[in-house]
Formats: structure tokens, C-alpha cells, sequence
């Protein structure tokens, strides 16, 4: 199936007839080298079962942890207990009144004042003089790569994945430097939150970062409070 895959890479998106033809779920067959088999489903019903209903049957295994591995011990890489106490912990920032009521004000905020009209700025510059590129944001590149190497993984056999990090090039390469530079981004603003929490000169928002911060650890058992990526 694999080569049928790639002659029609091109038009991947219409191969959702493929789904609707085999009630939302199917069977792919990887490289029969790979041992790539993998169980396909959109159905809603699959989904709820596996991700809610019976999560703690679906045991992720040590592979993907693997391929995931820049997700350090967040919820994605996380089974039973772990990935529970996450769950709990996130639903309850997002049912939190203060985080919704934050979230609808910078939202609005950003419309409203931040955000530039394109009208104003055609009315002082002709079209064809504007360019519609943008500086290159290192951290929004580290996180694209991560997801082309996470994607590359899932085709790929261990081998040749280690064989890629150990030479030092591909999109393993890829991987380890935007690793780095997302350690790096996201070290700097944990550290600078932690001294705002610290001075007492934080805002009264009630942030993602804030809330994992202030997260008591007695309430983490079996997570890890030294490791920042815990709530990636």
C-alpha cells in the first residue's frame, strides 16, 4: 500500500473518499520490512473510545515514546496515571472562570489593537511594493522541523533513524537543532515567569505557564517538578 501511497502524495486530501468508502476505518500496510502496519480510524465513536472511554487500555509503548521524544513527559507521551493527572490538571485551568475570562480579553485585545487592517496599509503603500515575507521566527522554524522529523520517524526503521542522529544529518539533524533551540526558547521564558512569580510583579492573568508554576508538587506523585517539559 505504501507505494500507492507515495504516487498519490500529491493528492492526499482526496484519499478521504478511501475512508468514507471503509466506514472511517481501515487497515495500512506499511514496507513489509518496517513492520509499519498501522490501524487507520477518523470514525468519532473509534476516537472517543480510545482517547476517553478506554484510555488506559491503549498503552503507547516504548516506540512511540521514542519518535515523540521532544515531548519530554508531557500528556502526549504520558499513560495511565500520568497521563491522567495531566488531563485533570489541564481541564481544570481550561474550565478555570479567570483563564476564560483572560482568554477572551487578550483575544479581543489582539483584534482589536494589535492587529494591523491591510486597508490602512494600502492606503500609503502600492501592493506591489509590500512583501509578503516575514522574518524567519527560529522557534516557529524548530517547531515545523520537529513535526517533519516526528512525521519522518513513523516511515522509517529505528536503524535508520539512529544511523541519521549518530552521522549528524537529514531530518534527524533537523531534530536535534530545533530540540536545542526549543530548550533554549522556552528555558528563558520559564525562568523569566518564575522571577515574576518570585518578585510578586506577575499579572493577575492566569496563564498556561503561570498555572503549571504555581501547580503544587505534592499534587505531582509521579511526575517529575524539576522536569519543565512535564507541561509541554
Amino acid at each position: 500500500m505504501t507505494p500507492g501511497l507515495l504516487v498519490r502524495i500529491h493528492r492526499i486530501n482526496d484519499s478521504v473518499e478511501v475512508l468514507e468508502n471503509s466506514n472511517m476505518t481501515f487497515p495500512f500496510k506499511g514496507p513489509w520490512f518496517a513492520g509499519k502496519d498501522v490501524l487507520i480510524t477518523v470514525d468519532p465513536a473509534n476516537i472517543q473510545h480510545i482517547v476517553t472511554s478506554n484510555f488506559s487500555n491503549y498503552i503507547k509503548g516504548a516506540e512511540f515514546q521514542e519518535i515523540f521524544e521532544v515531548c519530554g513527559d508531557g500528556i502526549i507521551n504520558s499513560d495511565a496515571d500520568r497521563a491522567s493527572k495531566l488531563k485533570k490538571y489541564y481541564q481544570a485551568l481550561l474550565r478555570h472562570q479567570g483563564f476564560q475570562r483572560d482568554s477572551m480579553s487578550i483575544t479581543t485585545r489582539k483584534l482589536n489593537y494589535v492587529l494591523l487592517p491591510l486597508s490602512i496599509i494600502y492606503q500609503r503603500q502600492e501592493r506591489s511594493s509590500l512583501s509578503i515575507e516575514l522574518r524567519e521566527n527560529e522557534f516557529v522554524k524548530a517547531l515545523d522541523d520537529v513535526a517533519e522529523a516526528i512525521v519522518y520517524r513513523h516511515f522509517t526503521l529505528r536503524f535508520m533513524r539512529n544511523l541519521q542522529k549518530w552521522i549528524g544529518f537529514g531530518s534527524e539533524k533537523k531534530m536535534v537543532e530545533a530540540d536545542a533551540i526549543i530548550d533554549r526558547v522556552c528555558a528563558k521564558y520559564i525562568s523569566a515567569k518564575r522571577d515574576e512569580i518570585q518578585q510578586g510583579t506577575s499579572s493577575h492573568h492566569e496563564d498556561v505557564l503561570t498555572f503549571f508554576i504555581k501547580l503544587h508538587t505534592t499534587k505531582y506523585e509521579l511526575l517529575n517538578p524539576i522536569d519543565d517539559r512535564t507541561s509541554e
